[in-house]
């Protein structure tokens, strides 16, 4: 039976002469993978370069329960990007930010809220013109919420250290060494604090942002009980130092 559904695209791998296999983040379905054939000639009504990380589509699908590879019947482009694949600092993110959720998405069911963070937030982050190298900081600490383990912002004078894996701001520090002092703890908390409208606001000290990046993904590894090792993470360290 075909049905129509937006959805993200994570990844895409060439296969054979004429295929490709792509995963693609559902708001109908979740995490789907599909297989597209004749994708490479120029009378194909698929094109491939649809499928570059995060483009945002409109897809008409075969989709059969169990099949691990599903079938598209049609996509397109909903809105196209009009920096994001041409900005370097953009297309890295993005490059970065689809490997992560390919690791943290792994449910084949919807969740429309989580879809339509997801959907906005690019489309967001397309038009961004300031603040652009906080992006992806901003969205990692704004999808916690949507995988159950949001941190919370209660930096004070009293609490000035963040537990990482209680995920809120102490007075002393607990007895594991997954924690932040002063002054990183005081610059989480002005990240916990900052959103896409205000992102060009938070200007952390040199090193920083490193610093606050290296903190998410390990914040990420110790609640989801398994370290990321993202590829491209050394990429985007050079890109946004």
């Amino acid at each position: 039976m075909l049905q129509k559904t937006r959805g993200i695209v994570l990844h895409s791998l060439k296969y054979g002469d004429s295929a490709i296999v792509t995963t693609i983040y559902t708001e109908a379905f979740g995490r789907i993978s599909f297989i597209l054939q004749g994708t490479h000639g120029k009378k194909s009504i698929i094109k491939s370069n649809l499928l570059k990380h995060l483009f945002l589509l409109e897809m008409e699908v075969d989709h059969k329960q169990g099949r691990e590879l599903q079938r598209v019947k049609e996509l397109k482009n909903i809105t196209p990007f009009g920096s994001l694949p041409f900005v370097i600092s953009k297309s890295t993110q993005a490059i970065f930010l689809a490997e992560l959720l390919g690791k943290v998405l792994r449910e084949e069911e919807s969740r429309p809220e989580l879809f339509e963070f997801l959907f906005h937030s690019f489309q967001i982050f397309d038009l961004m013109e300031d603040g652009i190298g906080n992006f992806h900081l901003i969205f990692l600490v704004q999808l916690t919420r949507f995988l159950g383990f949001a941190p919370t912002n209660n930096y004070s004078e009293s609490n000035q250290v963040f537990d990482m894996i209680g995920g809120k701001f102490v007075l002393l520090p607990p007895p594991h060494p997954w924690f932040l002092r002063n002054p990183e703890s005081s610059t989480l908390s002005q990240l916990l604090g900052t959103s896409y409208q205000n992102s060009s606001e938070f200007k952390p000290d040199k090193g920083f942002r490193q610093l606050l990046l290296d903190t998410l993904l390990d914040y990420y590894g110790l609640h989801l009980g398994n370290k990321l090792n993202l590829k491209s993470l050394e990429i985007v360290r050079e890109i946004l130092h």
